[in-house]
């Protein structure tokens, strides 16, 4: 059975790519919902932005899985379309080591029988690392949240802030437009529409 992110229940597909771990199928899952969230609130069709997009998506790491860094080689490709070459273009950067190697490959035969003496060191930077990661998560998640709730524009709320500045200033002139009519009554002056009337019929 399929989700609708293009997840399975026993398997981890996302995207086209199988995954070997839940955690891994669901980086990819907030990938592809970050990928469509770009593009249905920003509509870069101009070199120069699609650029801003992508520079933004590396330098603030916003993907975490082959599905986002395909998205940023399609972003990539646009480019390179439109006239930009490797000079102009950070690298996409790939996070993990693709090569596995065995801790055991250099370990003498005794090294490898020795158990290693438990480390409570070692333990307090595994748990300071566990804190310092959640503390940095939630940072992330508070930047998003004001980078969307913010007055100021940004790639997130930039179409939103136009639409309202938009309306208000719609707003601001109807009100004034009011004001002058309701004056030109006080002060028994003939609205300039009026006038504009009366010179064509003349």
């Amino acid at each position: 059975m399929t989700n609708n992110d293009g997840s399975t229940e026993s398997n981890f597909i996302v995207g086209g790519y199988e995954f070997m771990s839940e955690q891994d199928a669901q980086k990819a899952s907030l990938d592809l919902s970050k990928i469509n969230l770009l593009e249905a609130r920003v509509k870069a069709s101009k070199p120069g932005d699609i650029k801003a997009v992508y520079e933004k998506a590396i330098e603030n790491k916003i993907f975490k899985s082959p599905v986002g860094w395909r998205y940023l080689m399609g972003l990539r490709e646009k480019l390179y379309e439109s006239g930009y070459v490797d000079e102009d273009l950070i690298p996409i950067p790939i996070p993990v080591s693709l090569t596995r190697r065995s801790p055991f490959e250099n370990l003498s035969v005794k090294q490898r029988i020795k158990p290693e003496p438990k480390n409570e060191k070692g333990d307090f930077k595994k748990i300071f690392s566990l804190i310092l990661n959640v503390f940095l998560i939630i940072i992330v998640i508070v930047m998003f949240y004001i980078a969307s709730t913010s007055d100021s524009d940004n790639i997130i709320n930039y179409k939103r802030n136009v639409t309202n500045r938009y309306s208000a200033w719609e707003q601001d002139l109807t009100e004034r437009e009011k004001e002058v009519r309701k004056k030109e009554k006080e002060l028994g002056i003939k609205s300039s529409e009026q006038y504009y009337d009366d010179a064509e019929s003349d």
